[in-house]
């Protein structure tokens, strides 16, 4: 006959939580805003420093380790590589979701984004240039209007983290200038004080 002192096992439907290896949370991507294609060095900064603080950022250049490698060390990739992924995909837009989300390293996404964006960064910002070299001031149109043309050319170049000295894209807005204002030109770059865009 059992004692009463002994207990006996009982059944419980209470879930035992389990320990895993590298049980931490991901990184926080609410404030990071969603990439679409456009200001690409932005977004890639503020998710390369958000893993960099994590201590995972190596994923983004090192391939996964050979089989024979320390087992500690391809898991330790394996984790890495899973945050960085995780975090790439949380902050891309939908249509480049579903692009890359095959993909299973995220060394191979972050290569692919930064060849394409760079390459189309690239392109805006020389088009960018471009169009600001050509813009000239004309008579036919009123002047205050064409100085925030001017302006809105100056934060287009901003935008594609090109930005001119105030004093330098002062001197280039009095450059062009349209020939009836010669006399003006004239004036104003023999004067020693240095203007802004405004006055």
């Amino acid at each position: 006959m059992a004692s009463d002192n002994v207990s006996t096992p009982q059944s419980s439907s209470a879930t035992v939580a389990v320990t895993l290896p590298f049980a931490k949370p991901f990184p926080d991507v609410s404030r990071i805003e969603v990439f679409v294609d456009e200001n690409f060095k932005r977004w890639q900064e503020r998710v390369y420093s958000l893993l960099d603080i994590h201590g995972v950022a190596y994923a983004l250049i090192e391939s996964q380790p050979a089989t024979t490698v320390d087992v500690k060390i391809q898991e330790s990739w394996q984790y890495a590589n899973k945050e960085c992924r995780h975090t790439i995909l949380q902050t891309l837009s939908n249509e480049l979701f579903d692009v890359f989300c095959s993909c299973k390293e995220a060394k191979q996404i972050w290569e692919a984004l930064v060849t394409k964006f760079t390459a189309e960064d690239a392109t805006k910002q020389k088009f960018a240039m471009e169009k600001y070299n050509q813009w000239q001031m004309t008579d036919d149109r009123e002047m205050k209007a064409q100085v925030t043309e001017y302006q809105m050319l100056l934060e287009e170049l901003k935008n594609e983290e090109i930005k001119l000295p105030e004093k330098f894209a002062t001197g280039m807005l009095i450059e062009k200038l349209p020939e009836s204002w010669v006399d003006y030109k004239n004036n104003l770059k023999h004067k020693e004080e240095n203007y802004t865009i405004d006055e």
